[in-house]
């Protein structure tokens, strides 16, 4: 109660004479309770420091994944001055009416371009990136970089950046840098496309620079645009106080944010006074309360994502992910989030490859991308998704964590394609038998009705008699099959007889002899030898050395 006292005896002291207004410019927006001056000269100190950096980097009209909303309070603020954090829909930061932009804003704004325009780079540029700008100087459209930070503040990463971009022998050139860095932090590749060095020259040359200590300043070329040019606009007082509780909640002041949106009305109040109850643990409290600013026109994607999160049925929380993605399309969460709730692992690699299409420094969103696809069997998507975590990895501690994985993922793909090919030979392996085995059964089918038509009583087939003999030949001969010459259409039999002497029986045509204990006979050696009882017919061939042509083999 005392906290909520106090909250309330602030509200009335901040808002006693709350005359707000607004003016915006790309990605700011910037709300003042202190007139129109400071609010104009703010508003262009954030678009130059935005076309400054994005000078030196490489890149033109930087974007932010939400908006920046900046509150000029007339006295002290409510909340630490200079720091951002994101609050319900736009990221917050509060200024007093007569402080520009300190160097912890710089540093917090730097970081976010960095985050949300480029790949990662090596921490130790980023880091430097984001020291060096931390003092730059705006003066209208006047930009002057490399102001030193205090003595304690000047890092080895700080030093480098600062001979690259503001030292007149390299100046001008650290765009290149940054795009090779973007593709692969190979700094052997970045100095030489940039300056024709190696990575040891340029680090000695900075043992000198740092040894000297004569860091001097440059201009960067700013917008051509001055505070004027900034046209402001009224608010009403409501809107007013609703940036000033979402400020509070960005700043996780929780109690002071509710007393405010309890003071308010409307869908944005509800939604704020919803977000605290998340981040306090009232689930059934939140549920409630963004329920109602959804059914009077919620438009954060936050409070659509929370109220989905919140939801017992699959369908509806499918539903409002997919408003928070389209109340903010740069947001990739609710994409992520869309994913835990299809059952099928195709589709949480559609949802999952939008998220990191949407912000590809998130390392956890491409870890879960390569997991899913590995689900899936998508192992050609899962090995990409191990590589784009590679480039997200913030440092080389966790490269080398997710290279090992990598490497682990990539062995289980070789494991499970050697296990399809092996899975498809055995397949078709099958598939041949199970055709062998059914055209067997027809011939035997076949066979039996033939026998039938033949014997429709099934009376004993008789012993042959001396014609039959006669038609199967006037030869025989009994022993042990030892091989069997194919020579095209006509073969030879050898075999072993029981006196152990060797016959050999002509095979004119294969087709026309019958055979009974063997499907059919192999060319070559037989391995195992079997017995056999030969007929034929006697004609003796001196030439092939055969006793005659054979009418019947029976294999024993």
């Amino acid at each position: 109660m005392r906290r909520l006292f106090l909250a309330l005896s602030f509200s009335c002291l901040a808002f006693a004479d709350d005359h707000w207004i607004i003016l915006k410019s790309g990605p700011f927006e910037v709300y003042s309770q202190a007139g129109d001056k400071a609010a104009r000269e703010r508003l262009n100190d954030l678009e130059q420091f935005r076309e400054g950096f994005a000078n030196v980097i490489g890149k033109k009209d930087l974007k932010l994944g939400w908006p920046l909303r900046l509150i000029i309070y007339k006295k002290q603020t409510p909340v630490p001055a200079g720091q951002i954090a994101l609050g319900r829909d736009a990221y917050m930061v509060a200024l007093p009416e007569n402080s520009g932009l300190p160097p912890t804003t710089k540093k917090q704004l730097a970081r976010l371009l960095l985050d949300q325009n480029t790949n990662r780079l090596p921490e130790s540029v980023e880091n430097g990136l984001i020291e060096l700008f931390s003092t730059l100087e705006i003066d209208g459209a006047r930009l002057t970089l490399g102001e030193p930070p205090p003595v304690g503040e000047r890092s080895r990463d700080w030093a480098r950046m600062h001979m690259l971009a503001v030292n007149p022998t390299y100046g001008g050139r650290t765009r290149v840098v940054i795009n090779v860095l973007e593709q692969s932090p190979d700094f052997d590749a970045a100095y030489r496309n940039a300056y024709e060095k190696k990575r040891a020259d340029i680090e000695k040359e900075l043992d000198d620079y740092m040894k000297a200590g004569n860091y001097s300043t440059t201009n960067v070329s700013g917008r051509a645009m001055s505070p004027r040019d900034f046209h402001p606009q009224d608010l009403d007082s409501a809107t007013g106080r609703l940036a000033h509780a979402d400020l509070l909640l960005a700043m996780k002041k929780y109690d002071q944010a509710k007393a405010e949106y309890t003071a308010l009305h409307g869908a944005e109040a509800a939604e704020g006074l919803g977000l605290v109850a998340v981040a306090q643990g009232n689930k059934d409290d939140a549920r409630m309360l963004l329920s109602s600013a959804a059914q009077a026109g919620m438009k954060s994607a936050q409070g659509w994502l929370n109220l989905a999160l919140l939801e017992s049925d699959v369908e509806k929380t499918r539903k409002e992910l997919q408003d928070a993605a389209a109340a903010n399309p740069a947001w990739g969460e609710p994409w992520r989030q869309l994913a835990k709730f299809h059952p099928n692992p195709a589709q949480q690699v559609t949802d999952l490859k939008k998220a990191t299409s949407l912000e590809p420094r998130n390392i956890v969103y491409w870890e879960e991308l390569a997991k899913a696809a590995i689900a899936a069997n998508d192992f050609s998507t899962a090995a990409k998704a191990w590589s784009g975590a590679e480039r997200a990895a913030p440092n080389d501690e966790e490269r080398a964590k997710i290279q090992a994985v990598r490497l682990h993922v990539e062995q289980e793909r070789a494991d499970y394609e050697e296990a399809q090919r092996k899975k498809a030979a055995e397949d078709a392996a099958r598939e041949v038998e199970r055709v062998r085995q059914q055209s067997m059964a027809e011939i035997h089918a076949a066979e039996d009705a033939a026998r039938k038509k033949e014997n429709p009583n099934g009376e004993a087939v008789p012993k042959a008699t001396v014609w039959m003999d006669e038609l199967n030949g006037n030869g025989k001969v009994d022993g042990v099959l030892q091989r069997f010459d194919c020579q095209g259409k006509a073969s030879r039999l050898v075999i072993q007889t029981t006196d152990g002497k060797m016959a050999r029986i002509a095979v004119p045509d294969m087709a026309q002899v019958g055979i009974s204990g063997a499907e059919k006979v192999a060319c070559g050696a037989q391995n195992p030898a079997r017995r056999v009882s030969v007929q034929f017919v006697a004609q003796p061939n001196k030439r092939l050395g055969t006793l005659g042509n054979a009418t019947i083999i029976e294999f024993h």
